[in-house]
């Protein structure tokens, strides 16, 4: 899957997952140093920091040269970084119960911190309830066998670090992942009100019967394309002939079938560049890029030949007039329309069924 890399989101998550990696690699360093000028380093002291550090390294020139592999990197360094937290404490508790010489409180590394950081850094790469399922799993992962240990050897729980252990894994875990689930609970409120609002803006932009644009929308389309300058924009009002006598003689609902049937007629044979906008009642205008005049004509003779061409049930043929004009430059968007609905008059006053230009 290809993935938009202007998404602000994506931008976000990338920012936030290369300053992940960078302190990732110089906190793998700094512990290598420290551990290498140790006087007995333990084994596991030697090997993960600065394996760290170069498994940190690599995922950040995998995210310079392919930034469409973020999801893939991120999925790595949660896990790898689960992996440093777990293994060493696993690793520790086991020897702590085989050697009765060695006590956990001494040997274990300050490792309970750990699991707050990996739980907030999920935060901005997890889907919130992806986010809380993690964390519960990891939670059990890392409080067990610490739990089992302690209550197995209470002298070394009464102790002051086996104490800040239990508080640590237990009452205050407990509390981050309530928060968590708080968490999960508004960002869907959160979900739910984007939805609505995306529903909102497309509810005032669109035409609630043809579910084109508005009138609104379509003057601000047009200014928009007026302001950059665009070499060629091209307009067609178009206006459903006799509509009136449509609605008096079949009723109203008849007559919105004949606007949507005239929708879908004019969409269908729209390039992907061209706008078709409910310019109100049963006026329609179409918004064309890139063409000259020919073209501009040509589309507006076409719109009108099928439309006129393809009768509707209950009513017949309909057909429609047209009025086309060009942008000129330094021309403002209503000089633009008055020269495209005096042409829509124009032919009008010619008998209907009729395309005309504005030059």
């Amino acid at each position: 899957m290809s993935l938009p890399m202007d998404d602000p989101t994506v931008i976000l998550k990338q920012k936030a997952l290369i300053f992940i990696l960078v302190l990732m690699c110089l906190g793998g360093l700094i512990a290598a140093v420290l551990h290498a000028c140790e006087p007995k380093p333990h084994l596991l002291s030697l090997i993960i920091p600065p394996l760290t550090t170069c498994i940190c390294l690599g995922l950040l020139f995998e995210l310079k040269k392919h930034p469409r592999r973020i999801y893939r990197i991120i999925q790595f360094t949660i896990g790898w970084s689960c992996f440093t937290v777990i293994f060493p404490e696993y690793f520790f508790v086991v020897e702590a119960f085989l050697d009765p010489r060695k006590q956990l409180i001494d040997t274990l590394p300050p490792l309970s911190s750990s699991i707050f950081l990996l739980t907030t850094a999920m935060v901005v790469f997890l889907r919130p309830r992806r986010l809380v399922r993690l964390a519960l799993l990891l939670w059990m992962t890392m409080a067990s066998p610490i739990v089992v240990y302690l209550i197995f050897h209470p002298a070394e729980l009464s102790s002051p670090r086996g104490m800040d252990l239990i508080m640590t894994f237990v009452p205050a875990m407990a509390i981050n992942i309530a928060l968590l689930l708080f968490y999960t609970r508004l960002q869907d409120a959160i979900d739910k009100l984007y939805i609505e609002r995306l529903y909102l803006k497309e509810a005032s932009e669109k035409d609630a019967l043809t579910g084109i644009f508005n009138r609104g929308t379509g003057e601000r389309i047009i200014q928009n394309l007026i302001n950059r300058q665009e070499a060629r924009i091209g307009i067609i009002l178009c206006d459903i002939d006799h509509f009136k006598r449509i609605n008096d003689n079949y009723g109203h609902l008849v007559g919105d079938q004949v606007l949507k049937f005239f929708t879908q007629c004019c969409q269908s044979h729209l390039r992907q560049m061209d706008t078709l906008i409910r310019w109100g009642g049963e006026e329609f205008l179409v918004v064309v890029l890139g063409d000259n005049r020919e073209e501009l004509v040509h589309l507006a003779e076409r719109l009108r030949f099928i439309i006129a061409d393809q009768p509707i049930p209950e009513v017949g043929q309909v057909t429609a007039s047209f009025g086309a004009a060009s942008w000129l430059p330094q021309e403002t968007l209503c000089q633009l329309f008055a020269r495209a609905d005096q042409a829509l008059y124009q032919a009008k006053a010619m008998g209907r069924n009729q395309v005309v230009y504005s030059g």
